[in-house]
This record gives C-alpha cells, sequence and structure tokens, in this order.
C-alpha cells in the first residue's frame, strides 16, 4: 500500500498542495498533521507508523516534513526498515531510504535539515536582541481599550471572574492588569 505523510508546523499553513501531491502519487492513505516538526511526539506519525506493515512505502514530498533531527529522521527510518516498510522522500529524487545508497543521502539531507533549523531559531533570536538593543517593541502592544474597561468594571464593584467572562479575555489577563488591586 502507498501511504502519504504530510505536515505543517502550523495551524495558519495549508496541507494542500502536500496532500495534492501525494494523491497524484497515488497514496490510498495519506496522514496531514499541522505541527512543529521538531517534536518526535506527532500523533498522527506515530499512528502512520504503527498502521504501515510489511511490502507499504511511505512517500514523504520533503525531508524536512518528515524530521527536523537527524536523530529523529534516523529513529523514523529504522522503525520502517524494521517493519519491512519502504520510505520514499521525493525531494531526493524518489530514492528508497531504506536502500544503503538511500540512507546515506537521508542522512546527509537530515543533518542540513537540523542545521537550517538552528540557523533559522539563531536568525530570529538575532533578530529580536537587535530590536530590543534599538529600544524597540517585543510582543504584543497593550489593548489600552481593554484594560481600561477591566479598570472600570474593577472600580465599579465587579469581581475579576465576571469581569473576565464579560470582556471575553483571560482571568490572567486581568489579574495582570489590575495587579495588586484587590
Amino acid at each position: 500500500m502507498k501511504i502519504g505523510y504530510a505536515r505543517v508546523s502550523s495551524t495558519e499553513q495549508s496541507l494542500e498542495v502536500q496532500s495534492q501531491q501525494l494523491e497524484k502519487m497515488g497514496c490510498e492513505k495519506i496522514y496531514q498533521e499541522k505541527i512543529s516538526g521538531k517534536s518526535a511526539d506527532r500523533p498522527e506519525l506515530i499512528s502512520m507508523i504503527e498502521f504501515a506493515r510489511a511490502g507499504d512505502v511511505i512517500h514523504v514530498t520533503k525531508t524536512d516534513r518528515l524530521a527536523r533531527s537527524t536523530i529523529d529522521a534516523l529513529q523514523i527510518a529504522n522503525k520502517l526498515e524494521t517493519k519491512g516498510v519502504g520510505l520514499i522522500l521525493h525531494d531526493l529524487g524518489d530514492v528508497d531510504i531504506n536502500s544503503d545508497i538511500g540512507r546515506v543521502i537521508y542522512t546527509t539531507i537530515s543533518a542540513f535539515a537540523e542545521m537550517e533549523r538552528k540557523r533559522i531559531l539563531q536568525r530570529c533570536a538575532e533578530g529580536r536582541a537587535l530590536k530590543k538593543s534599538q529600544g524597540g517593541h517585543l510582543g504584543r502592544y497593550k489593548n489600552e481599550k481593554l484594560h481600561s474597561q477591566i479598570k472600570d468594571y474593577f472600580a465599579k464593584g465587579m469581581n475579576k471572574n465576571l469581569i473576565s467572562k464579560t470582556l471575553g479575555c483571560s482571568r490572567t489577563t486581568v489579574y495582570r492588569v489590575l495587579g495588586n488591586e484587590f
């Protein structure tokens, strides 16, 4: 059986392109999830590995969709190889990863995917540090209108839980805005 695996990192991203590609490849079952690749605890990935039987072949459009660390990538490949399941990553030229040459290519590309992830995190940290050193704002801006409403309701005697429900904000926000006002 041809099995497909599609993943994006966040809920705002779309799985549509990957899913369409996997369907064109003839995948009969496609596992999809919106979760970071850094986590090895991905429910759909785990379900797919458990579902796959000897002789099945798992298709993934790009290496970084399957794993973001070399160790994780190799562990997934080993689990599948132990079960007799093939693994084809289409950005590697349709090579079965469980072949000798495929494993070398897979290991190398996985190492580059891991390095790129670290570089992205480093660039983000550098950007935040630069912004902070220039006195720039990091994070969300205060919702002054909401904060004013919270203070007004509290001054009128409304309890914090009811303020939260009335304004549709978290109790944490109410407590943070009111600070030591009890």
